[in-house]
């Protein structure tokens, strides 16, 4: 009966979507709405606050960036050109003529130095303090002991200047956040500018008309987009929340042009023998990882976590949900990057005996009850697990069974993926030791540094991607060499040390790389998606027969 019920559920989404189509699509390819399926949508909009792939999205829509890249993941100007000078410190940017935001008011330097300062704001609370982090001056700004921002200096209303402390070649990546407009989103307080995450307002090819939390976000092409050469060909976007199980359902009705399904070789196949809908195969840059809190005592010891993961079968758990669509995760660098380690990388093969010797080494022992315990402390762990798609719980399954084998007390405890988020990575800081484990999909930057991500120690703030609590010396002073090295041979080894530092240490497990499956219907054109590329990237190409 409860999947039937999902089912009828599924059925009346899809028809009401058609229904709000349908309404609005009568017209010619202006008038075409591209129906984008996804799940998880958090509502933070404005471009410095978007903390999953699916907000990014909606952001890189409605906001313009001074950069973008190529298929290749090269970096280029994008509304701005740009000069390196100062020992490669400061990066000049000179913005093009004519750009506006939606509301007319023209795009100056006063806008670039407004969202970057905010995001070096003392009170801002997202994700990407780390951005401006290394910008001169920036302690001073966040503390703030100043009101000025030393490293961001406006030159004159097209022309700005950004100096950092030191050189990096990772130092362009800063400037990857949507530029906001100061006489929108100024704010006295941090309630206020937080008011409007909801209603962005930039000067991107689309504009937000209406966003429904758990069910739609609504866009409208930007009709008068300043760049005349990028103005987009369809009406406008329906990104709708459609869970896994209804994909399908939603393609043969006709409720979505594009989705991206769970990666495994069951949706290859049955996309692949869907009428009107072509699956695309990609290389994904990014990976499955499985947190552990390393400030709780039972998980503190770098051989217990390594005894953890000789105790679950990675192989047989890949096999059953990607089937030839993911491989072994092993370090935290995408295979399809210059800095992935090719050797020295232990892939923590399935081995009950290795990992009950890791727990006699570390000094566990099974009490009577057959638990594991240590110093009076029992080996028992909460693995927070969400539920909006179904590999989360297929992995905490199989770790249930065959660490209960080797007397770990797992408890499962099921919540949605924002529940998850709020209770790791976007927990207060006085919170964040109130779990275990936790599992999540990461999406990677192209340039492999992993400063203010998942294993970096200065991401362990409020808001940070880091939830480990993990902190290691040499690691952090490799994160900081990978940085400031600008030849390539180099950067490589630091990176390959780390890489296997990482993979010795596990704070944080990478489970599998994953390739991607994108359902494109076959009336979409223009839709082109790479490794390093998202849909989003190219819509002024797409149209729809």
């Amino acid at each position: 009966m409860l999947k039937k019920a999902k089912r009828i559920v599924a059925l009346s989404l899809t028809l009401l979507m058609l229904l709000v189509v349908l309404s609005g699509c009568q017209g010619g390819q202006g008038d075409k709405i591209l129906l984008f399926g996804t799940t998880g949508i958090d509502g933070n909009f404005a471009s410095i606050m978007a903390s999953n792939v699916y907000d990014s999205y909606v952001a890189t829509l409605i906001f313009d960036f001074l950069i973008d890249n190529d298929a290749e993941g090269m970096y280029y100007g994008d509304i701005a050109s740009y000069e390196l000078s100062n020992g490669n410190r400061t990066y000049t940017f000179t913005l093009k003529d004519g750009i506006k935001f939606s509301d007319g008011q023209p795009l100056t330097s006063a806008d670039v130095a407004f969202t970057y300062k905010t995001i070096g704001h003392p009170d801002y609370n997202g994700p990407r303090a780390y951005a401006v982090a290394g910008l001169v001056g920036y302690a001073d700004y966040n503390s703030g002991a100043s009101s000025d921002f030393a490293g961001i200096k406006v030159i004159d209303e097209k022309t700005i200047a950004f100096t950092f402390e030191e050189a990096s070649p990772a130092n362009i990546e800063t400037f990857l956040y949507g530029i906001m407009p100061e006489h929108y989103y100024g704010f006295n307080t941090w309630s206020e500018f937080l008011a409007l995450n909801e209603k962005p307002m930039g000067s991107g090819k689309f504009i937000l008309e209406e966003y429904r939390p758990m069910e739609f976000v609504r866009l409208a092409a930007n009709t008068d987009y300043w760049d005349r050469s990028k103005r987009v060909k369809i009406g406008g976007i329906l990104m709708s929340e459609v869970p896994e199980e209804s994909l399908l359902d939603a393609f043969a009705t006709g409720a979505l042009h594009v989705a991206q399904p769970q990666s495994n070789q069951d949706n290859v196949n049955a996309y692949r023998d869907m009428d009107g809908v072509t699956p695309q195969i990609i290389l994904g840059n990014g990976y499955t990882f499985l947190c552990f809190n390393t400030l709780q005592p039972t998980l503190n010891d770098a051989r217990v976590r390594q005894a953890l993961m000789y105790g679950v079968d990675r192989v047989a758990f890949i096999e059953a949900v990607y089937g030839d669509m993911a491989t072994v995760g092993l370090a935290p660098i995408s295979p399809a990057s210059w800095a992935f380690p090719d050797s020295g990388i232990n892939d923590y093969a399935f081995d009950m005996d290795k990992a009950a010797a890791l727990f006699a080494e570390a000094g566990w022992v099974k009490g009577s009850d057959g638990i594991l315990e240590k110093d009076g402390v029992k080996m028992s762990i909460n693995w927070l697990v969400y539920t909006d798609v179904a590999w989360p719980g297929r992995l905490a399954e199989m770790a249930y069974d065959s660490w209960g084998q080797l007397g770990v007390d797992l408890k499962i405890e099921l919540m949605d993926f924002n529940t998850v988020a709020a209770r790791t990575m976007d927990a207060p800081m006085d919170e964040k030791m109130n779990f275990d484990l936790y599992t999540m999909g990461f999406s990677l930057s192209i340039d492999p540094d992993p400063t203010g991500a998942l294993f970096d120690y200065d991401a362990y703030t409020e808001g940070g991607f880091n939830a480990s609590g993990y902190y290691n010396a040499r690691s952090q002073e490799l994160i900081t060499l990978g940085k400031q090295e600008f030849d390539q041979g180099r950067r490589t080894e630091i990176y390959h040390e780390w890489a296997r530092l990482m993979n010795e240490e596990l704070p944080t497990v990478i489970v599998a790389y994953r390739n991607e499956i994108w359902a494109v219907s076959d009336n979409v054109k223009g839709m082109n998606i790479s490794t390093y590329q998202t849909w989003v990237q190219n819509i002024h190409e797409i149209t729809i027969d």
